[in-house]
């Protein structure tokens, strides 16, 4: 066929660009006598330029002739080099039946084949990735899916200090051709461009690794390898290591898009298992703590007990101070109990209930009457409005006079002296609902999602707690199949309020 000679006419010319922008094809329009090429999009050209000009072959020339043209064809040049396309080629006639073009779409076999491979390899990351939150398996993962798809070996190091980097994971095409070669860092090239990649934070090609290889040794040579790539392992803005894929073929800039590729996702799944692994060695520190603290407060708890019951007996003066030295002791054993209920939740026990049959009426007094002497100290009165007469509860009265004391508890720490704290009740649709209010200092809005949370606490008014007692008190309620819920109005206070069900 002829060179390309000059364009369609302005129209003609925007119609192929659209057509190929529509379905990234390559086109080629051709006109007779001579089948010179009027129009070509992108290397539509270049894909037909090695085939041959006999008009009998050409599938441009045959679809001129009159010819509907769905082949293959493949050229072979000197060095090897093959090239293979498929093309679709029809012509185009004028109203009297006259071919006065032909239009031909192609296709890069090759090239569609790779981009094919492309997208299966990274939707397979995708889904290997997700397999594991163990560092070491998934980069074995990441490494085994790159070999042999894309190369030949396939090493990827972390960093393990300031200017240290340890191998944790090799894939081998030929996992017997290394036996017995140790340390596996030293044995393979391109580990001194490893820092230089990870500094740049950009992969990098290496077309020839004749160099490199020298030092190599001779079981290394043995493989054949031509090329190498390196791909740093970045996520989140940390550099976490490296990949290095060598192959015994040639690489290209393709094979260096798609491997950057796979290891951002490999970055992304170890920066998660990374981040995993913090959160279980964090709450299981914090789990040892807990049942540490607990069990030595027990101790002094007992004592302090003890010796307050004793000192009531026998010194009827010191009646006050005793008192005191109790009420801390019963705070001090709510911490306790917290604490043991924090840490059995956190290590997945679900609260464990002694359930008996219990008048609501009842346990509400006796909860408030343990917390009379609190707020009486602080000038605090304590309201009650209970809209039932008798009202039978199923419950764990242990439990649900811990939860009444941890919400009167924390609306007396936050009420001013002279104010109320008000504690309601009512049947509703067959269920308690219970609600303890106070008018100090309300939360603010953002942090009322948060004031469940364990260890998580809101500054009322100057004051902060620890943050235990409404994560216990929404498990106790949980327990016993209810709700619990929060309002707020930093201008009016906060009500905490709860279900639980009657007894059946």
């Amino acid at each position: 066929m002829r060179e390309p000679a000059a364009l369609l006419s302005d129209p003609a010319r925007r119609i192929v660009d659209a057509l190929a922008a529509l379905a990234a094809l390559e086109v080629v329009v051709a006109a007779p006598p001579h089948g010179a090429i009027v129009a070509a999009t992108r290397s539509a050209a270049v894909l037909l330029a090695p085939f041959s000009d006999d008009p009998r072959r050409h599938p441009l020339a045959r679809s001129l002739a009159g010819a509907v043209v769905d082949e293959d064809l493949r050229h072979t040049a000197a060095g090897g080099a093959v090239t293979h396309v498929h093309v679709r080629a029809v012509p185009v006639r004028d109203g009297g039946g006259a071919v006065i073009a032909a239009v031909a779409v192609l296709t890069d076999v090759a090239a569609e084949r790779r981009r094919r491979d492309a997208a299966g390899l990274l939707a397979d990351a995708g889904h290997v990735l997700l397999e594991s939150l163990d560092g070491d398996h998934l980069l074995q993962l990441g490494a085994d899916l790159l070999v042999p798809r894309l190369g030949d070996v396939c090493l990827v190091s972390t960093v393990a200090g300031e200017d240290d980097l340890r191998l944790r994971a090799l894939a081998l095409a030929d996992p017997t051709a290394l036996a017995g070669e140790r340390p596996l860092h030293d044995v393979f090239p391109l580990l001194d461009r490893a820092w230089d990649v990870l500094q740049d934070s950009r992969p990098v090609l290496v077309g020839d690794l004749g160099s490199a290889l020298a030092a190599a040794p001779a079981a290394v040579r043995g493989l054949g390898l031509r090329a190498g790539l390196l791909a740093p392992l970045i996520a989140r803005g940390r550099a976490l290591g490296v990949l290095r894929l060598l192959a015994a073929r040639r690489l290209d800039d393709r094979d260096l898009e798609l491997v950057a590729a796979i290891a951002g996702r490999m970055a992304l799944a170890l920066d998660n298992a990374r981040q995993h692994a913090e959160a279980l060695r964090a709450s299981q520190a914090r789990e040892d703590v807990l049942t540490v603290v607990s069990h030595d407060l027990r101790n002094p708890l007992s004592a302090i007990t003890l010796g307050a019951t004793v000192l009531v007996k026998k010194i009827r003066d010191a009646e006050e101070n005793v008192a005191i030295i109790q009420r801390s002791a019963a705070r001090i054993e709510r911490l306790t109990e917290n604490l043991l209920d924090l840490a059995g939740a956190q290590a997945g026990q679900t609260t464990v209930l002694e359930r008996e049959i219990a008048d609501a009426r009842e346990l509400v007094d006796e909860a408030l009457a343990l917390q009379r002497p609190l707020a009486d100290k602080k000038g605090v009165k304590l309201v009650v409005d209970l809209q039932f007469a008798e009202a039978p509860l199923f419950c764990d009265p242990l439990r649900i006079a811990q939860l009444f004391g941890n919400l009167l508890d924390n609306a007396i720490k936050f009420s001013a002296s002279g104010q109320d704290v008000l504690v309601t009740g009512a049947v509703v649709d067959h269920e308690l609902r219970f609600a303890v209010a106070d008018h100090g200092p309300g939360i603010d809005e953002a942090d009322l999602p948060h004031v469940f949370e364990p260890f998580w606490s809101a500054t009322r008014g100057g004051k902060k707690g620890l943050g235990l007692g409404l994560s216990i008190a929404r498990s106790i309620v949980d327990a016993h199949g209810g709700r619990m819920w929060v309002d707020s109005d930093p201008a009016a206070g906060t009500v905490f309020s709860f279900t639980l069900p009657l007894a059946r």
